[in-house]
């Protein structure tokens, strides 16, 4: 390139800046505008709400407790809640305590639980009784929300929280990694600041009301939770509980949501359902994955009111790097990822970390204040991935090496076009096939082992493929009962293979390539000629047996119809798959079941049976 088309890339990957309070804490904003707007509604679920004030109070109340308890400035404090009106309280808390939160998501594996805690050093532990019991054995203090809080005395003395450094940690998330050891990324306060506060892809209103969907392990989260909270927005809660997407469009009409994200995988269900509760969302971001056309083109056509925005960004540059707006009349081949956020950056590079011209291929490469500050524990990862920046006035900064090509076009938009290494994303989550393949190999019954991706009709599972060691008698059942008790769900594979041998290249290094065409989900079989449950017999309710097994054979994609005393996320299932197994048997059945339902009965005899019972009543 000329330094003329050199300096053009440059300045496409950086737009002007825009003003923000940058050097002001999350726990700092949010009590200013609680001051500005005690009274306004901050946080409301089905049957409780929360002022600003009340929210405020409330939260100081939890940091007094935790500092009564030798919470001390810079401490990780973890974070276990499902979904709840509590949880914006504990988090603030935690941070105007002067900590650091933690999330940590009950339903991973007490093992994974445990490694969390002794690596980010926990102090504590803020819960509630429902998820007490999953971190009783983690060996760190625990304290319940509930009494940390008290009565809310409207004339008490003011609480003075520990204010931080905008450069000082506000939470680490875990994400998977490539070594089998997950990654803590440490994400400062000025990077969640910068994501919701004056940016240029999302503004906010006062009766703007965000719903907060995903866990509060998933970065998506920090947009939903931060987002109206330092904005005067309102915040909607629903329960803790699974929703099928005709329950998740009444409870965004219900709850008057105008703003929401949704998983990729999640979006095109929506999509494809076109729930009525949508029609009066203005916004809807999606992100996580590869974004289809036809889906974005039928989303656009049902709601042509609402704003549709692709989000790019790793958990490594908080939340969102770079987002597009997708219009109906400029849906082409595939959707970009758009241009750089307020106050990030972002750059196709070369080998040798340079700039490359408009429309070839390279790495991205992202920075900006939106980078996060490393990696907990692992300083030569840090390293490697966080780098100088050498595009930025300012000597310290760093760019964060992303793993995925893209090209930059002319008009300064990118484009993704996958990844540099086995990274992949399904669902939304970002998951190292190497972290599943270590976990296999420390199986004393594994010789070798080998996680690949198999796509089927746009849907992407992981298929694990394993060569036992000799004698060993291990099946697929034993493999997954292993995964189980080591990895969260979102890493367990759908399927598992046994091979004599993995495919290796003349070189000796693994085949990746030929061993995903080897186990592609084979075509399915017409459902008429399948044999129910696997050529068993089957007592009482046969017929609603068989129809239960079909349904699970085609969401699942087996060869045969499980057994119907198999546990449907044992065969391979995960709670996605469930909507869609909730969406055919409510077509097929005609009997009033909720999803809640499929997750208490996960077998096809005990659902069988249960739907018997439904439909004599």
């Amino acid at each position: 390139m000329t330094p003329s088309e050199r300096e053009q890339v440059i300045a496409l990957g950086r737009p002007a800046p825009r003003p923000y309070e940058r050097d002001a804490s999350i726990h700092a904003l949010f009590s200013l505008q609680a001051a500005r707007t005690p009274d306004a509604l901050a946080v409301f679920g089905d049957d409780a709400t929360l002022t600003y004030r009340e929210l405020d109070l409330r939260s100081n109340q939890v940091a007094a407790a935790l500092i009564a308890r030798g919470v001390r400035p810079g401490a990780c404090v973890g974070i276990a809640l499902e979904r709840c009106l509590d949880v914006p309280v504990g988090l603030l808390g935690i941070l105007k305590a002067g900590g650091v939160y933690v999330p940590l998501d009950p339903s991973y594996p007490p093992e994974r639980l445990r490694f969390m805690v002794d690596d980010a050093s926990l102090a504590l532990v803020l819960g509630d009784a429902a998820t007490r019991e999953h971190v009783a054995d983690c060996g760190v203090p625990f304290v319940a929300i509930d009494e940390a809080r008290h009565p809310i005395v409207p004339h008490a003395a003011p609480f003075a929280a520990i204010e931080r450094d905008a450069r000082a940690p506000a939470y680490i998330m875990y994400t998977s990694g490539s070594t089998g050891r997950a990654k803590g990324v440490i994400v400062p306060h000025r990077a969640v600041v910068r994501l919701v506060r004056n940016s240029n892809f999302l503004a906010y209103a006062p009766d703007d009301v965000v719903l907060h969907y995903a866990p509060i392990a998933f970065d998506a989260s920090t947009l939903e939770l931060w987002g109206p909270l330092l904005n005067g927005a309102r915040l909607a809660v629903p329960k803790a509980r699974p929703l099928s997407i005709d329950e998740l469009g009444a409870t965004v009409a219900g709850f008057g949501v105008t703003t929401m994200w949704l998983t990729v995988s999640l979006f095109e269900r929506v999509a494809q359902a076109r729930p009525p509760g949508f029609a009066a969302l203005r916004c809807l971001l999606t992100g996580g994955d590869v974004v289809s056309p036809a889906h974005a083109r039928s989303f656009l056509a049902a709601y042509p009111a609402c704003r549709l925005v692709n989000g790019y960004g790793p958990t490594e540059n908080t939340t969102f790097s770079t987002t597009y707006d997708i219009r109906a009349s400029e849906i082409g081949a595939s959707v970009p990822i758009g241009r750089p956020i307020a106050n990030s950056s972002a750059y196709v590079l070369d080998d040798a970390l340079q700039p490359l011209p408009l429309g070839e291929e390279g790495e991205l490469c992202v920075g900006g204040d939106g980078v996060a500050l490393g990696y907990l524990r692992q300083d030569a990862l840090t390293a490697e991935r966080f780098i100088p920046d050498p595009f930025a006035d300012d000597a310290s900064a760093r760019l964060y090496r992303t793993g995925d090509r893209a090209r930059l076009r002319p008009d300064g938009v990118f484009e993704f076009l996958g990844r540099t290494d086995d990274q992949v994303k399904i669902r939304g989550f970002r998951i190292e096939l190497g972290e599943i393949e270590a976990s296999l190999r420390a199986c004393a019954h594994v010789r070798a082992a080998a996680v690949v991706v198999a796509q089927h009709e746009g849907d992407k599972t992981l298929v694990a493929c394993v060569v036992p060691a000799p004698g060993s008698g291990i099946d697929a059942q034993a493999l997954r009962s292993w995964l189980v008790e080591k990895l969260p769900a979102a890493l367990i594979p759908h399927r598992f293979v046994l091979l004599d041998r993995l495919p290796e290249h003349a070189s000796g290094k693994l085949d990746r390539v030929a061993l995903a065409r080897s186990v592609e989900a084979p075509a399915l079989v017409a459902a008429a000629s399948r044999p129910p449950a696997n050529g068993r017999p089957v007592s009482s309710g046969a017929a609603m047996q068989a129809t239960i097994g079909n349904v699970w054979r085609d969401v699942l994609r087996l060869d045969v119809v499980p057994d119907p005393d198999e546990n449907f996320f044992d065969a391979g299932g995960d709670s996605l798959l469930l909507l869609s197994v909730h969406s055919r048997l409510k077509d097929e059945l005609r009997v009033p079941i909720s999803v809640i339902d499929l997750f208490e009965h996960v077998t096809i005899r005990r659902l069988a049976a249960f739907v018997g019972r439904a439909s004599t009543h």
